[in-house]
């Protein structure tokens, strides 16, 4: 899975994985100053997001593995592995 997080630090990301669905959460803080002549001007943009993407089968997530590279996180999520027939012998 890859998710476009422009403009977002790696530390200021939470994800949680649920067996059937991610959950990705993020804060964006920016604060930009100007001083010229008599007078100062700041402003100071804040915003939170999360998004829940229900997945369409099972997945591991003690298994899962998450990158962050120029804005594009990608996760690595493993199916789970279902039981496979087997043979029981009878005593």
């Amino acid at each position: 899975m890859k998710i476009e997080v422009p403009g977002i630090d790696k530390k200021d990301l939470d994800i949680s994985v649920g067996e059937d669905s991610v959950t990705v959460k993020g804060e964006v803080e920016r604060e930009d100053k100007e001083a010229a002549g008599d007078y100062v001007r700041c402003e100071i943009a804040r915003g939170a997001f999360s998004r829940t993407i229900a997945l369409p089968a099972a997945v591991d997530g003690s298994r899962a593995k998450a990158e962050f590279k120029d804005g594009l996180l990608t996760l690595t999520l493993p199916k789970v592995e279902r039981a496979r027939r087997h043979a029981i012998r009878i005593e």
